[in-house]
């Protein structure tokens, strides 16, 4: 299993399309790229997923959440249009980049364009598990604001870590889930 990013992170974007990826964020990165501690060049590897023309946000993923990704849709019946949708996305739509030696990510121009990360534009890095969202302020991705919503309709002090025990009573590590008839 690939480790998790922690926090939230706003930069800005350099006059050179560059950004700054804070620093606990870049060690995550070096940690979970198996070549980093060999190689010589200093830069961490990662890919960016920057989906269909609708996202207007990345994924940044770490050398070894990619493959374990990778792994789980080769998992998946060649020709299936579920395979061939994610491979689409998490390869078709998607780019290998490198953390610079002074720890900067150089976007190419025409994502910097796609997503709106002009000069002297603040973004956010976003923690989501195994990988990070890089956004707008002003623009969330979608899923952001549904978690908020849900978040709300539960209401105050609703304490949402009642459903780590329920991941791990559907993953069957708990025995069957209540009411399953199993």
């Amino acid at each position: 299993m690939a480790r998790k990013f922690r926090g939230t992170e706003t930069v800005k974007v350099d006059g050179k399309g560059r950004m700054s990826v804070p620093a606990r964020m870049r060690k995550h990165f070096e940690l979970c790229d198996p070549d980093f501690a060999t190689s010589n060049t200093g830069r961490a590897q990662l890919v960016a997923v920057h989906g269909p023309d609708w996202w207007n946000w990345l994924e940044l993923y770490t050398i070894d959440a990619i493959a374990e990704i990778d792994e789980q849709i080769d998992g998946l019946t060649r020709g299936s249009i579920e395979r061939r949708w994610l491979e689409q996305l998490m390869n078709g739509q998607s780019i290998e980049l490198e953390i610079d030696r002074e720890g900067r990510l150089m976007l190419p121009q025409k994502l910097r364009e796609k997503l709106g990360f002009a000069n002297g534009a603040e973004v956010t890095f976003a923690s989501s598990g195994d990988y990070l969202k890089v956004y707008l302020p002003e623009s969330p991705p979608k899923d952001v604001a549904e978690v908020e919503e849900f978040a709300a309709a539960k209401g105050d002090g609703f304490d949402p870590r009642v459903y780590v025990g329920q991941a791990a009573t559907e993953a069957g590590t708990h025995g069957p889930i209540s009411g399953s008839g199993t």
